[in-house]
Order: structure tokens, then C-alpha cells, then sequence
């Protein structure tokens, strides 16, 4: 999938493109308390998507951006039309957003990720998996809004059972993730994150992972985004 993101980039830094261009085309963002099972949802959503419909649908996340943007930074090829003209800086500070955790509060950093993921979307066709997803895109047309919820004790042993850790430490690593989710979101909006619009949140808990895609895909349907 990075290599359609790494087409993104190219088209990014070679041609001048313009964020916010009017558009409808469907994608989805899926927010999560952390614990919940995202990436696995996402790709079990695309995957239906892919299978079910003509258009190539495609996973967006920090590590398939990160993967994408490394890909172009390290390519010797690409090195001299990439970062002409001013553009090393940018994509510089592209690779160090996506390349850490959390991003950083540097104001164009995020210009530089808001412009990305608005220009994703309006580019329809793709699930995007947090990355303030929701916040960035909230008032663009054909979009869907899912929200992941799961009481705190199931979200720490999912953690502890994924990461290896015992459940003390998966506690503070829930704990300290979701507290730097909503300021990601306050960064980006200006908004609590209580005040967010979603169209629909499910508990992770009591819905399997398979169960959501499905009702994803549904709902979509039933939208006729699909």
C-alpha cells in the first residue's frame, strides 16, 4: 500500500497542488480510544472495499505514511527533483512528523499534515486511521466518521497481550496514548475531542473486529458512498 502513497508524494512535490479542491468522492476516518483494534478493522474494511467494489480503496496510517515518505527521501534517483527548489525542508519535516510517535507542535508541521490528509481525502478512496482524521476532515463532503470505543480493562489487556507488557504498564501506556490523542485533536481543531461529530461509534469489546468492517461496509452501502 506505500507504494500508492509514495505515488502521492511524488505528485505532491512535483507538481503544485491545491489543497481543499472541491470534491465529494467517498473515504472514511476511523478514530480510536488506544487498545482498539483500527488497523486491523481498516484492513479488513479495505479489503471487502477492494473485493466488493471497481475502485482501489487504500490504508492510511502513520506507518504507511512514514513508510511512503521514507521510501522517497531515501531513493538516490529521487533525491535531486525531490528536494530542489526549496522542497528538502518540507519534506523534511514530513519525515519527522511521521517518523515519531506523536507530532510535534511546530505550526507548519502541522500545515504540512493537514494539507496531506485533506489532499488524501479529497483524493477519495481511502480509510484513514487516526492522524487526527477526523478533526482534519470533519467538514468535507463524503466522508464517514467512525469512532472505536472499549471499556479501559479490555483495552489494556488487548495492549498488554499486542505489546508484550504486563498490565501495569499497558495501563499508563492507555492512559498516557489517549490523553496524547485528544491534545493531537485539540492541535489540530481548536476542539475537545468530546466535541467531535461521528457517525457512528462501536464498542470493539462487544463487536468483533470482523463485525465492524462488516457494519462499516453496510452503512457505506446504505450512504451510497460504495
Amino acid at each position: 500500500m506505500s507504494t500508492e502513497l509514495l505515488r502521492y508524494f511524488e505528485q505532491r512535490f512535483y507538481q503544485d497542488r491545491h489543497p481543499d479542491k472541491p470534491n465529494s468522492l467517498p473515504f472514511v476516518t476511523l478514530s480510536r480510544e488506544t487498545g482498539c483494534n483500527s488497523i486491523a478493522i481498516a484492513k479488513k474494511l479495505i479489503l471487502k472495499l477492494n473485493t466488493s467494489t471497481s475502485h482501489r480503496w487504500k490504508l492510511v496510517s502513520k506507518e504507511e505514511l512514514g513508510s511512503a515518505a521514507e521510501k522517497l527521501h531515501l531513493d538516490p534517483r529521487k533525491l535531486d527533483s525531490v528536494f530542489s527548489d526549496g522542497k528538502r525542508s518540507q519534506m523534511d519535516e514530513i519525515l519527522q512528523a511521521f517518523s515519531e510517535k506523536y507530532y510535534k507542535s511546530d505550526k507548519t508541521i502541522r500545515k504540512t499534515i493537514r494539507e496531506i490528509i485533506r489532499d488524501i481525502a479529497s483524493d477519495g478512496y481511502a480509510v484513514v486511521v487516526g492522524r487526527a482524521g477526523v478533526a482534519i476532515t470533519n467538514d468535507m463532503p463524503g466522508g464517514l466518521h467512525c469512532r472505536l470505543h472499549a471499556p479501559l480493562d479490555w483495552r489494556v489487556k488487548n495492549i498488554a497481550s499486542q505489546r508484550n507488557m504486563d498490565e501495569k504498564s499497558s495501563l499508563e501506556y492507555v492512559r498516557d496514548t489517549d490523553e496524547k490523542r485528544a491534545k493531537l485533536i485539540y492541535d489540530f481543531s481548536g476542539k475537545l475531542f468530546s466535541a467531535m461529530n461521528f457517525d457512528i461509534s462501536l464498542n470493539n469489546n462487544s463487536l468483533s473486529d470482523d463485525i465492524i468492517a462488516e457494519l462499516l461496509f453496510e452503512l457505506m452501502r446504505l450512504k451510497q458512498m460504495v
